[in-house]
């Protein structure tokens, strides 16, 4: 075999590899799966509010995300309200998920789709022992929810509860979409019994926020019907 065969042969085997392997990049894909149960949960906010803080950077005009408020037998707790992978993929903890803030409560962690443009971040996760680095498949669960804080005191009402967020993504994390508007037709059909029918419904005019609330009640927050 010449050498330039050889090249060309080695480097077929490696196109051949990438293609098959279950973290190579694609195209985006619409989630398979929810993040969470939508019967333990009582309340989103709408992407694009001024709900929590801005992202995906300190400077956006408001927040590209979403947070879920729990129901009313899992507030203020940190290993009860299960997280789920929204698809099959690997679980990674990059560079800005390991900055201080990220362990306020719990940790922040990426899930890579296979094959796929499209990532999620899920924050304030407690997660299984062993996770990082491993490959899910969607609806496996990732860890639980943490929502109370070091030295924090447990609300009294579900409404006044910490919450947890995630973060979905299609290409870099600055590419931010409304997390509903990725889900697919089961995993969005999950929802209906909650109230929630339409995408629309979570997603907030692209505005400009002078100030960041966190209250049930806001313009920004979505609650479901009936609460839990």
């Amino acid at each position: 075999m010449s050498p330039r065969t050889a090249i060309v042969l080695a480097l077929l085997i490696s196109s051949l590899s990438a293609c098959g392997s279950p973290t190579a990049p694609g195209d985006a894909l619409m989630l398979p799966a929810n993040i969470v149960d939508p019967e333990s949960v009582n309340a989103v906010s709408a992407f694009h509010s001024c709900a929590g803080h801005a992202y995906p950077q300190q400077n956006s005009p408001n927040s590209g995300k979403n947070y879920f408020w729990p129901n009313s037998t899992n507030f203020s707790t940190t290993n009860v309200l299960k997280l789920f992978a929204a698809c099959d993929g690997k679980i990674t903890q990059e560079s800005s998920d390991l900055s201080p803030n990220e362990f306020d409560r719990g940790q922040t962690v990426h899930l890579k789709c296979d094959n796929s443009s499209t990532s999620l971040r899920y924050f304030h996760l407690n997660y299984t022992p062993g996770l990082i680095g491993r490959h899910v498949g969607a609806g496996e669960t990732l860890g639980h929810a943490s929502m109370i804080g070091t030295g924090q005191s447990p609300s009294d009402r579900w409404q006044f509860s910490s919450n947890f967020d995630v973060a979905v993504s299609d290409g870099s994390d600055d590419n931010t979409i409304n997390y509903f508007a990725k889900l697919g037709p089961s995993a969005f059909g999950a929802w209906g019994s909650r109230g929630l029918t339409s995408p629309s419904q979570t997603l907030a005019a692209n505005q400009t926020c002078g100030t960041y609330t966190s209250n049930i009640g806001d313009p920004g927050v979505f609650s479901f019907t009936p609460a839990r």
